[in-house]
């Protein structure tokens, strides 16, 4: 039998309350900006702790991973809120389409890059590569004005430009997506943008390359230097000259 929902949020919480590390929460709040309760837990130890609870749960469905989902991110601490993302990536082969309305909603309500760097690539990322349709929802993410809700319609690419293998079924769909957002402004954007085009060009340069040089008036420098990153000087020279 399943425990009920509250009960397994409290189990988890009082595990990371004996992970805090003394000093970390004020440093983690100054520098994230963040207006959450931090309690001061490294990422590996609540990591952790959700990989530990999974462990004395083995039946938890979907249904029971999202009630638990919904109940730590009500919780206006950080560690709750990262503890359920990192739920979400632990048991993202739970996940169906109709979830990225939830995490949509996560999105909405993030304060944070750090949370949005794990709802987005970890649990919408996933889906996108299972359902190529979900392409149209993180299209939809990236045209609203919304920061963290943009940035997650960005970095619900990731896990498809990083695969070789799967890089060109998705980087016309992902080409179309960044190119209504080369003139956004904001430094998380921008900074999304050139690492997504980053991680394909470890493997595809000479595309991400190609697709730079006819934007390049509208590229932001952060967005380029981020992109040309692991592109090889022989291979920046012969497609963007004068950016090598």
């Amino acid at each position: 039998m399943t425990a009920p929902t509250a009960a397994l949020a409290a189990e988890l919480t009082a595990g990371l309350r004996g992970a805090v590390v003394p000093g970390r929460a004020e440093q983690e709040q100054a520098y994230l900006k963040s207006s959450l309760h931090h309690l001061g837990v490294p990422v590996p130890a609540m990591r952790s702790e959700v990989r530990a609870l999974l462990r004395r749960h083995p039946g938890l469905d979907r249904d029971a991973v999202l009630a638990l989902v919904e109940e730590l991110w009500a919780q206006p601490v950080h560690e709750s809120r990262s503890c359920a993302g990192f739920l979400l990536e632990a048991r993202e082969r739970l996940l169906v389409p109709a979830d990225l309305a939830l995490l949509e909603r996560m999105l909405e309500q993030c304060g944070t890059w750090a949370h949005v760097d794990v709802i987005a690539p970890k649990a919408a990322g996933p889906l996108l590569l299972r359902h190529p349709g979900t392409a149209e929802v993180l299209l939809r993410w990236s045209r609203r004005d919304e920061l963290w809700v943009r940035r997650g319609g960005v970095l619900g690419y990731l896990p498809a430009l990083r695969s070789p293998e799967l890089f060109p079924s998705f980087f016309g769909g992902f080409g179309a997506l960044a190119d209504g957002l080369l003139t956004d402004p904001r430094f998380f954007v921008r900074k999304a943008l050139g690492w997504s085009l980053r991680e394909g060009a470890k493997h595809h340069p000479e595309e991400v390359c190609d697709w730079l040089a006819g934007r390049l008036p509208r590229v932001s420098g952060l967005t380029l230097r981020e992109a040309l990153k692991p592109v090889p000087q022989e291979v920046r020279l012969r497609r963007l000259p004068g950016h090598s």
